[in-house]
């Protein structure tokens, strides 16, 4: 996430977006669902977060989630259009009470975050990003969303997005709760099992990660 590789995401983004995006679109809206997933490509890659959360509460659970999408801005990747903001605005929210949800990562990596060489920078795009989510959390709770589960990221390999990372979780850690945002922080599972957690371009879960995050989630499930 954040700065890592943009050639090689940019690469890997564009080879699936045609089928990525009709998978999104088969699986979002329109449904019984009660609960839906908005964000970035940790879902919307492989979809296997998605798949394993529906087989194991044997229920349909719509996304709109799409490789790319920032919170703030877009890019060739994902246009502006499907923010994640906007994809929870776009949906159909009929009988959903919980959404599940991340995003920030590629506003460091392909958005104006990506530029950043000082700290200033950094913290000035965090608090773009911050203060975007905390009126997509408001907005989803005036809707009547019962339930936010906001799944944090763990550390890549790229040493550079470490303290960004480490700056952006601590800040949900320690305000999501007091906003009613369940927060994950997938770090410590992910910690000294990078190599069978994270895939070879160094960015998104394996198979075997997306289980462990699945995990998470459904333990934070009301």
């Amino acid at each position: 996430m954040f700065k890592n590789s943009v050639k090689q995401f940019g690469l890997l983004a564009v080879a699936s977006c045609v089928a990525f995006n009709a998978w999104s679109i088969g699986g979002g809206g329109g449904s019984s669902a009660d609960k839906m997933i908005v964000g970035d490509s940790i879902f919307a890659l492989s979809g296997d977060i998605h798949s394993y959360l529906e087989d194991d509460l044997d229920e349909t659970i719509d996304t709109s989630a799409r490789i790319g999408c920032q919170v703030n801005g877009g890019s060739l990747i994902c246009s502006r259009r499907y923010t994640i903001p906007n994809q929870y605005d776009d949906a159909d929210k009929d009988g959903i009470e919980t959404v599940i949800m991340n995003g920030g990562g590629n506003d460091f990596l392909l958005g104006d975050g990506a530029d950043c060489t000082t700290q200033a920078c950094i913290e000035e795009v965090l608090a773009g990003i911050e203060q975007t989510l905390a009126g997509l959390f408001n907005d989803m709770q005036n809707d009547g969303i019962e339930e936010i589960i906001f799944l944090g990221y763990y550390v890549t390999e790229d040493e550079n997005n470490v303290a960004i990372n480490t700056m952006s979780m601590a800040y949900k850690a320690a305000n999501y709760p007091q906003m009613g945002v369940d927060f994950i922080d997938s770090r410590p599972a992910f910690a000294g099992n990078e190599s069978q957690y994270i895939s070879s371009d160094g960015i998104h879960p394996t198979a075997a990660g997306s289980r462990v995050l699945a995990d998470l989630i459904l333990e934070e499930l009301d």
